[in-house]
């Protein structure tokens, strides 16, 4: 049970902040019958993100059918702030990345872990279509978390992928802000 709860470090938050594990995520939420009831549509909402394709979104909560996203296709410029957190792996932190022609042609780090990622392995910033991709390899490997939740425009604005649920450090989550097409 400890290395489970283990396994899920930095992956809970409580009004933006980190807290470590499921325990503590727990001791800052007040358990009411609505928030019961909040909670299980929560799950239900996940476990149906999870069974969603690369194209689609969740099941709308109104007309419970599954509504697809716009396709998004990689324009030729973008930029966008991502977070990449979880794991034990390199290119973790956040960085704001513009890319031109499907390449990174500017990363900013904007922590001490991305600011070394972009100084001595630049090679390790992603373009969204790099982690769409990273996510299509691991479905196809069988991880057992593989998914991208998009935005109404079709953009990834979160992703996450876990080879192994009960492993501890190998899971890899990103979040995706700021998305702009530039000229």
């Amino acid at each position: 049970m400890e290395e489970q709860l283990r396994a899920g470090l930095g992956r809970n938050r409580i009004n933006g902040e980190a807290v470590e594990g499921a325990i503590e995520l727990l001791k800052g939420l007040s358990v009411t019958k609505s928030s019961t009831y909040l909670l299980a549509a929560s799950a239900a909402l996940a476990l149906t993100v999870v069974g969603c394709d690369a194209g689609s979104t969740p099941a709308g909560a109104e007309g419970g059918v599954k509504a697809k996203a716009a396709r998004w296709s990689e324009p030729d410029r973008y930029s966008f702030r991502l977070l990449s957190e979880s794991g034990e792996r390199g290119g973790l932190g956040e960085y704001r990345i513009t890319v031109g022609n499907g390449k990174v042609v500017k990363a900013i780090g904007l922590d001490e872990s991305a600011r070394r990622t972009v100084e001595e392995n630049p090679q390790d910033v992603p373009t969204l279509a790099i982690l769409l991709t990273d996510v299509q390899k691991a479905r196809a490997g069988e991880a057992d978390v593989a998914e991208a939740v998009f935005a109404a425009d079709g953009h990834p604005t979160e992703i996450h992928i876990d080879w192994l649920a009960n492993a501890i450090d190998d899971e890899a989550d990103y979040l995706i802000t700021e998305y702009r097409e530039l000229p």
